[in-house]
């Protein structure tokens, strides 16, 4: 049996960070530019990526964030990359290392019941 099809577009995102990230320098304007994508139901869950060796529930977690990882709606491919190269974090050149950013289309199997 085939799973159903959805009415949506999901994508998601892997942004590893550059060298040296400038991430906190710049996580009050991506803050500030996600909120809006989460509420609007565009930004379904987003978070750190993690090293192996690191847990969430480590003290200092910020510390040792290797990039961004973000499951996005959008109508069409080009329309998330759009959306992710409004992002601080993509425009400031410091934090993404853009060359290595893929946006990658997926199946939610449990996408969120509206």
């Amino acid at each position: 049996m085939s799973p159903p099809a959805l009415k949506k577009n999901y994508y998601l995102v892997h942004a590893p960070d550059l060298p040296n990230a400038q991430r906190g320098k710049h996580t009050p304007k991506h803050v500030e530019y996600s909120l809006p994508l989460v509420k609007s139901g565009h930004m379904m869950a987003a978070g750190g990526i993690l090293p192996q060796t690191a847990h969430s529930s480590d003290a200092d977690v910020a510390d040792k964030i290797l990039g961004t990882f973000l499951l996005v709606q959008a109508d069409t491919v080009e329309q998330a990359w759009e959306r992710l190269k409004g992002d601080a974090f993509w425009t400031s050149g410091e934090v993404w290392d853009r060359e290595k950013v893929t946006v990658t289309p997926v199946y939610v199997g449990a996408p969120k019941v509206e």
